[in-house]
């Protein structure tokens, strides 16, 4: 049996080029995901950091029609927040009795509340809302509380994922 004449330039050095290439492309692939992890990492860590600074939105002029808002620092929080990701925990722990009125989430969280608004929560209470997050959403993502203290006073807070 006679050996097959090949073509070294027209069909060994194209397949090595594309053997090479391809190696490449996957050493690219795996260093872009472990960058992405590590990323993933620090927006948790900057969600954990703000979701600790004591800070609410004061909603204002709401009898006119027009939302004026304001950070003020205030204390204690209102609300203490835990999440696993899956499920998110909302604990009243201001002493007083909080109506929630609203709950929205930013883009790339779908959220599902058990109960119907508004929710009364008393001192030392909690309710639970069960998050969703979708592919492809941002990586900084959160869920926006507003309640009504006891001296009617609307108050909004956004606590991040």
């Amino acid at each position: 049996m006679e050996p097959v004449p090949t073509d070294f330039w027209g069909v060994v050095v194209p397949s090595w080029l594309g053997a090479v290439a391809s190696i490449a492309a996957s050493t690219v692939a795996v260093i872009a995901f472990i960058n992405s992890l590590s990323a993933k990492g620090g927006v948790r860590e900057i969600g954990e950091a703000l979701n600790r600074e004591p800070t609410v939105q004061r909603e204002a002029d709401v009898s006119v029609g027009v939302r004026l808002s304001a950070t003020a620092t205030v204390g204690p929080e209102p609300w203490s927040f835990d999440s696993d990701g899956q499920v998110g925990t909302f604990r009243n722990t201001s002493g007083q009795l909080l109506v929630v009125s609203g709950i929205t989430s930013t883009g790339g969280i779908a959220l599902t509340l058990r109960d119907q608004l508004p929710l009364d929560v008393p001192p030392t209470a909690s309710f639970q809302v069960r998050l969703h997050q979708i592919l492809g959403g941002p990586a900084v993502r959160g869920v926006t509380l507003e309640w009504v203290r006891e001296d009617g006073e609307l108050l909004s807070r956004t606590y991040y994922l």
